[in-house]
């Protein structure tokens, strides 16, 4: 009986020590300046909203571009710079149609004026994500559609974003968190 006990203890002691390694790998953003972000929609509202869900593979940053941004309603005229990323399509978790690259890949972008307000995408990283197509200027290329952003690492899933209310909110197997997204499609 000790142990027993002496192994489960070894075993939550080691657990605890993996989670916090990932968190610290993957930290947490708590605040973001874009408004998409907000976190006002529940997991399963954002599930059900996402035009597409996708397990995919950071290949590599491309260099920033410019894009000229003009709105003569409001008086705005200004060059701004956009990160962009080629990424890999591991798995598509939505039944929706995406169009991919001949290699399968495709290309992330964002405002990068906004840049601390997203996940890292360092190379080689893993996620499950919510994507849009983008249009006018950014046509061809994908923006994160919500704070659906979870890295996967060692087959568990991790939430990005502070505030989530996902099984990924602390730490959960990738499987259960693609099997929650999955039923709540499904409906």
């Amino acid at each position: 009986m000790i142990l027993i006990v002496g192994t489960v203890g070894f075993f939550v002691s080691q657990t605890e020590s993996y989670n916090e390694n990932l968190r610290n790998k993957y930290p947490i953003i708590k605040e973001s300046e874009y408004l998409i972000d907000d976190a006002a929609l529940s997991f399963n509202d954002r599930i059900s909203l996402a035009p597409f869900i996708a397990k995919i593979e950071v290949v590599k940053q491309l260099p920033v571009y410019t894009v000229h941004i003009e709105d003569k309603e409001v008086g705005i005229s200004a060059d701004m710079e956009f990160c962009q990323f080629q990424v890999k399509m591991v798995s598509s978790i939505s039944d929706e149609s995406f169009t991919t690259d001949s290699d399968g890949t495709f290309v992330i972008t964002f405002a990068k004026q906004f840049e601390d307000s997203y996940p890292t995408l360092a190379d080689g990283t893993d996620a499950i994500c919510s994507l849009e197509p983008a249009s006018g200027a950014h046509s061809g290329k994908c923006l994160l559609f919500d704070r659906t952003f979870y890295y996967t690492d060692s087959n568990m899933a991790l939430a990005a974003y502070e505030g989530d209310d996902s099984l990924a909110r602390k730490i959960c197997s990738e499987i259960d968190l693609v099997e929650q997204i999955k039923k709540i499609r499904s409906k």
